[in-house]
């Protein structure tokens, strides 16, 4: 029913509707008293899973939150304190009024016991820049009931290795290697590639079309070092399958570290070659009295050889740590300032992180140098946007 106000009315009729105003006012504001502030606003900000079977692979679970901002809100990126959580997250900005997500999706494969991770999140609100979301839980191994069935070897593929690896795999060279394949079904079986989609594009594999009982095949897989991206480890999975009833799925795993080449050099080309100096090689940051924020620092990268050092690639151990940009090659006798943020949050005890760096000198094509710090030994969380 709507409100009104008479024309002529006494003193104190106009005092008790303004207090009766204000008393509504002030009901709403404590029913939700995030509806003054603006920023980004979580339903939940830590989620327990309870108890968790391991064979389940993974628990994924949904933070929903509300843009209460004039503006679209972006998120630029998730960042989670451990490798076993993989986010995910809206990816369209999200306009005033609307509802966004984060996804939290938790690995629980030879994890057991008790869990307890944190993720970063960053958008481009200036009201709620940050703002961090937890989940929990407690990993169990699942009871599995003894049986003594045994089931029949009905369209099975037997392969005499379920992983492959390429080390080193050179950045000049096609690598390849081969598997042996048996149909140990009863039945004339065709063989297909599931997924082929999720096969890279440096990489190839050829297979029999198709296998009678017990026939002996060869599966050959070949990665191309010259287009295979970056430096370090790489892995993809190859998924096969036969049309004979019964059939699995079966997986094999192939994986490579990819490396520089560098022809056999005299004394005189490798005196005339680029040479990378580190200037520190260790940045310690020494003891901290809380953790959460930001640590700022440099490295001082020089060429002391008589070539351009080409800086290929920088890989932190930790997505803790960002590098700014700088010039990706240096020329004889200049040095570069390479910049960094290392990013606090959750951190405890004494940490020790690598940052990988892959250049052309050909007598250490990757070198290590290192970012250290001290953190008191148990974590506190101070949530900075929460109202």
């Amino acid at each position: 029913m709507k409100s009104f106000i008479p024309l002529f009315h006494p003193v104190g009729s106009i005092r008790t509707f303004v207090f009766l105003l204000l008393s509504s006012v002030t009901a709403l504001q404590s029913q939700n008293p995030d509806e003054s502030k603006p920023g980004i606003y979580y339903r939940e900000r830590e989620h327990n899973f309870g108890e968790l079977q391991e064979n389940i692979h993974f628990a994924t679970h949904r933070f929903e939150f509300v843009n209460r901002t004039p503006k679209p809100v972006i998120v630029n990126r998730v960042e989670s304190s451990c490798g076993c959580t993989a986010p995910s997250w809206s990816s369209e900005p999200v306009a005033p009024g609307e509802k966004g997500f984060i996804e939290a999706r938790y690995e629980t494969t030879n994890r057991l016991g008790k869990f307890d991770k944190t993720l970063t999140v960053y958008t481009n609100s200036p009201h709620t820049p940050i703002s961090y979301l937890a989940i929990k839980g407690d990993v169990l191994r699942p009871v599995e009931p003894k049986s003594n069935y045994i089931p029949p070897a009905v369209g099975r593929l037997d392969f005499d290795k379920y992983q492959i690896s390429f080390e080193p795999l050179l950045d000049n060279q096609t690598a390849m290697k081969e598997i042996k394949v048996v149909n140990a079904s009863a039945y004339s079986s065709m063989l297909y590639l599931v997924a082929p989609e999720n096969i890279p594009p440096y990489a190839k594999i050829t297979y029999p079309k198709s296998l009678e009982p017990n026939e002996i095949g060869r599966i050959q897989i070949s990665i191309d070092g010259k287009t295979a991206p970056g430096y370090g480890f790489g892995s993809f999975e190859v998924a096969l399958q036969s049309n004979a009833p019964g059939s699995t799925l079966t997986s094999l795993q192939v994986s490579y570290v990819r490396s520089q080449y560098f022809p056999e050099l005299s004394k005189k080309q490798l005196k005339r070659a680029p040479k990378m100096l580190i200037e520190p090689v260790s940045y310690d940051f020494g003891p901290q009295t809380g953790s959460g924020g930001f640590l700022n620092g440099s490295f001082i990268l020089k060429n002391s050889g008589k070539e351009p050092l080409e800086i290929k690639q920088i890989n932190p151990d930790c997505p803790c740590i960002a590098v700014n940009d700088f010039p990706r090659t240096i020329a004889s006798g200049k040095e570069v300032e390479m910049k960094f943020k290392f990013d606090t949050v959750t951190k405890t005890g004494a940490k020790g992180i690598g940052i990988r760096i892959v250049t052309n000198d050909p007598r250490e094509p990757e070198r290590y140098i290192w970012v250290k710090a001290q953190f008191p030994a148990k974590y506190e969380y101070k949530c900075p946007t929460c109202p």
